[in-house]
């Protein structure tokens, strides 16, 4: 079996939400922390987060998009265990842009495209356990393609 692609890792390619639109380049990736998470729905086979910028000050002007996840992309991230206050970097490699036209909105500006994956995402996750009052950092590689096995590796 082939070795899955490296996640998003170049901070070159790294790029603000409030920079979101579909004339991005699709080898871009965005730094941001889970804020909300709409539970997997085995029905719809599908998964939603909102996320914000890291620094708490970006958040309020376009500072937060929603990231749909479907089919194995949203199986995978539901199956990593990802939680709010969670780091991601999230490559762009694979999205689809749809207008969010959403009428409840959530707290806050976003900016008016949702991301979209279904069967590709390419993410990395950092995440924020608290254990013994203490805060215990753990970065995994997520990532879902279709033509091979999807799974999540931990890395130390």
């Amino acid at each position: 079996m082939a070795d899955p692609p490296a996640g998003p890792q170049s901070s070159a390619e790294l790029m603000s939400i409030a920079e979101l639109s579909p004339s991005i380049h699709s080898t871009k990736s965005i730094k941001a922390v889970v804020a909300l998470i709409w539970p997997y729905s085995a029905s719809n086979k599908s998964l939603t987060l909102l996320l914000v910028e890291p620094d708490f000050r970006l958040r309020r002007n376009k500072g937060q998009v929603k990231a749909e996840f479907h089919g194995s992309s949203a199986k995978e991230v539901a199956r990593s265990g990802l939680g709010s206050g969670d780091e991601v970097l999230l490559s762009l490699e694979g999205v689809n842009w749809t207008r969010d036209d959403a009428d409840m909105r959530t707290p806050g500006k976003g900016v008016e495209w949702k991301l979209s994956f279904a069967e590709r995402v390419l993410m990395q996750v950092h995440y924020r356990l608290l254990q013994q009052g203490l805060h215990v950092c753990r970065r995994a590689n997520l990532w879902s393609l279709r033509s091979t096995a999807t799974r999540i590796s931990s890395l130390s």
